[in-house]
């Protein structure tokens, strides 16, 4: 990972446009799920790990991982 000198200086984001759910693993604590991305900046996220609990989804109000996924990434509906 990076270690930025002086964070203060930097603008960070980008817009997710696409993502594709590719693996979803039950644990413990909720669910990891393996994810492909494509960003709005024209560069792509390949077998990102998203950890997201239980506690996480009964936040979002659904027990459906692929909506958690959607919430957790900022895709609400409208």
């Amino acid at each position: 990972m990076s270690d930025f000198v002086d964070p203060i200086h930097y603008e960070t984001g980008t817009a997710i446009q696409t993502f594709n759910i590719i693996e979803t693993n039950k644990n413990n604590d909720g669910y990891e799920v393996l994810l492909d991305m494509d960003l709005d900046s024209g560069y792509a996220l390949e077998g990102v790990k998203l950890h997201i609990s239980y506690e996480d989804l009964e936040a979002y109000e659904t027990n459906d991982i692929h909506e958690g996924v959607k919430y957790a990434l900022g895709f609400f509906d409208k």
